[in-house]
């Protein structure tokens, strides 16, 4: 048999957390623990070809549209190639299932990550790869931004790489001031990417098996969440996506989902089909943070060295 092409390089990015060679956060420790725990689960098994199948799709298909590397060489156009933190989060979402099963073992992932560590552009192309992914299943993705443009970031990122491969013609684009969708049909599926602010009012019949909900420290209240995760329901391998950059507001849902994430990787609340990942600065024991040490930059960052410059962050 083959030996799967990323299966090698999460692994090693796994090891790479436990043993300290490679700086990471609490969390981040405990959601690779996880994960390692997951594989000696005899209730899973994970199959790696749908990983690779996505991460495929994503590096052969996807180019950047903007940006420049850290020696300031012009990325526009360069393969989007991903960094082993995002192949690690690709293969826990899609590789982990209940052993002798069609059925995945994660219906929903909070991931919490800083600022400039290329969570828009990853969304994007995780959207379009899972769209092919579940296409005989009929898949239909949103991607929902508590406001429109931020939805809209990601959606003009996969409008911009259909261009780029020459397939315009063969979807059928909307991109206009009522709807902002792709769609098509594969032969032996279709599918379906729209993008959409996150309003509760008008998405109570929304119907679909991937939900994508961007900047989620930006969402007012719970509804506006529940709304759209509702519209999995009618699928087995559903899976709500929440991502987010900050959560420092006590009062808010963000927050409240971010300690909520931190019990399940605490061990302290049981909830197995919901995959997390944290990356941030490590506290003090009276909660403080020292925000001018590099070893904090460094955990809180994993594209630390890549699209994160050190010295910038330093200086920030």
């Amino acid at each position: 048999m083959t030996q799967p092409k990323h299966y090698n390089e999460v692994l090693q990015y796994v090891d790479s957390i436990l043993s300290g060679e490679k700086l990471a956060c609490k969390e981040t420790i405990q959601v690779c623990r996880r994960f390692r725990d997951n594989l000696e689960n005899p209730e899973y098994e994970l199959r790696v070809w749908d990983p690779e199948f996505v991460i495929g799709i994503i590096e052969n298909l996807f180019v950047h549209d903007q940006g420049e590397r850290l020696d300031g060489t012009p990325l526009r156009g360069e393969p989007f190639l991903l960094e082993p933190w995002q192949k690690f989060i690709i293969y826990n979402l899609v590789g982990l299932y209940h052993k002798g099963t069609q059925i995945r073992v994660y219906k929903e992932a909070f991931i919490f990550i800083p600022r400039k560590n290329g969570k828009t552009r990853l969304i994007a192309a995780l959207a379009w790869a899972l769209a092919l992914l579940e296409r005989k299943s009929g898949s239909k993705i949103y991607i929902v931004g508590a406001a429109l443009r931020q939805a809209l970031q990601s959606f003009n990122f996969i409008n911009f790489n259909i261009r780029q491969m020459g397939e315009e013609d063969s979807f059928r684009i909307l991109d206009n001031n009522q709807e902002h969708s792709i769609s098509g049909e594969l032969g032996d599926g279709s599918i379906f990417i729209e993008a959409l602010a996150a309003n509760p009012d008008k998405q109570d019949s929304l119907n679909s098996n991937i939900q994508i909900l961007d900047e989620l420290h930006a969402y007012k209240n719970a509804t506006q969440y529940n709304v759209i995760k509702e519209s999995g329901k009618a699928y087995t391998n559903k899976l709500t996506l929440g991502i987010t950059t900050a959560g420092d507001n006590m009062n808010s849902f963000c927050y409240n989902r971010l300690k909520y994430c931190q019990k399940i990787l605490d061990g302290t609340v049981k909830d197995e089909q919901y995959f997390v990942f944290i990356a941030k600065a490590d506290e003090a024991e009276d909660g403080s943070v020292d925000y001018t040490s590099a070893v904090e930059h460094e955990k809180a960052n994993p594209n630390y060295g890549v699209t994160i410059r050190p010295d910038d962050i330093m200086n920030d």
